[in-house]
């Protein structure tokens, strides 16, 4: 059963071991989180009292939906199933042991008025925590960092997990271009430490619609195997709703090939289901799908019509009006004029029969081509 976390705790208490807990942490983390951490202390904060960062130019990288929307009226959204899978046996790891702290600073958020902490680093296993109801998380609080900071220490965080897509490396490489006041490409790639021709192939990710962006970022995506995807797109060989078509496809195929995966052991991350880890999807299985696409909209393509055939539909037009008119005025011809229009009429019939008889023929042969 799922249950929102207690909010009647205070944020006073220190976790035991508090020192070796820190040079563990200090450890795993490395890098710019680690000078941040250094000297701090772990403490058993709330889970009530610690939020996302859900502002739209600060939300991590890292794709994941709030718990709610995760979670409706006590059941898992259907899209998200195997995720909440996942997370709630994540939370209940957490409630037997937590392995490494978050990493959170002061602040404050609207979507949840009881926040007095924000996360830099731990919002998966904040949500899974805030799942299964545990009510405290051992956490470092640091300073709040910097838009730039916050951006590469999520990116460096997430970067060697086996999780974090190729989606959501294109949306880091946006979020630190507007950290740095839309600074050139060069130095987001210098920040990143990331080659110019492997930040062009993540930025041609963001083709996709946000919708389809989110859905990319929750398969597992990488860009190799979803290459010839956004280049339909991009190309304007596929339509939105074709692409949509393809993703609804590939979790189709993912939830079926991911129902026996093993699990692993070893960290929080690790002793859970891990449908979200690596998607079973390959390039190969992408292309194919790409081009059965590619097949289909050539076969029901709208063929536009020869130039000869409008003028041919309004002169008909013209004449079945112009006859319609004389019905009236007919008992007013001569001998001579109606023997003369009376032959014009029976020309016209018969090339008009000839003309029904040949269009029914191509249907019949159409029909048996089928």
């Amino acid at each position: 059963m799922l249950v929102s976390p207690a909010a009647e705790q205070t944020d006073a208490t220190a976790a035991p071991d508090a020192q070796a807990a820190v040079l563990a942490a200090s450890m795993h983390f490395g890098g710019a989180l680690e000078q941040m951490i250094r000297d701090r202390t772990i403490q058993a904060i709330p889970v009530a009292h610690i939020a996302p960062d859900t502002r739209p130019d600060m939300q991590q990288p890292r794709f994941l939906p709030l718990p709610e929307q995760l979670v409706v009226d006590g059941q898992p959204v259907s899209e998200y199933q195997e995720l909440v899978a996942e997370l709630l046996t994540l939370g209940d790891s957490l409630k037997e042991r937590q392995i490494q702290p978050i990493v959170i600073f002061p602040g404050t958020s609207n979507d949840y008025p009881q926040a007095r902490y924000l996360i830099l680093v731990g919002q998966r296993r904040w949500t899974a925590a805030y799942l299964v109801g545990k009510p405290l998380l051992d956490a470092v609080v640091v300073d709040p960092p910097t838009p730039a900071e916050r951006v590469h220490i999520q990116y460096v965080e997430n970067e060697e997990r086996e999780e974090f897509s190729d989606m959501e490396r294109a949306w880091s490489l946006y979020q630190m271009k507007q950290a740095l006041n839309d600074a050139p490409w060069e130095e987001v790639e210098t920040r990143f430490q990331m080659s110019r021709a492997r930040r062009q192939q993540l930025l041609r990710m963001m083709a996709f619609s946000p919708a389809q962006q989110r859905r990319v970022a929750l398969l597992r995506l990488q860009e190799t195997q979803v290459r010839t995807l956004h280049s339909a797109l991009r190309s304007g060989e596929l339509t939105s709703i074709q692409i949509d078509g393809i993703l609804e496809r590939l979790h189709s195929i993912v939830t079926e090939r991911s129902s026996s995966k093993p699990t692993d052991e070893g960290t929080e991350e690790q002793t859970a289901p891990h449908f979200w880890r690596r998607s079973p999807i390959d390039g190969p299985t992408v292309a194919r799908l790409v081009a059965r696409a590619r097949r289909h909209a050539m076969t029901t393509a709208t063929v536009a019509p020869p130039r000869w055939l409008p003028p041919l539909h309004e002169q008909i037009q013209r004449t079945c009006q112009s006859l319609q008119r004389s019905l009236p005025r007919l008992e007013t011809l001569s001998v001579a004029d109606i023997h003369s229009l009376d032959a014009t009429l029976s020309q016209l019939q018969t090339l008009t029969q000839q003309a029904r008889q040949r269009l029914q023929h191509v249907q019949i042969e159409e029909q048996s081509s089928e």
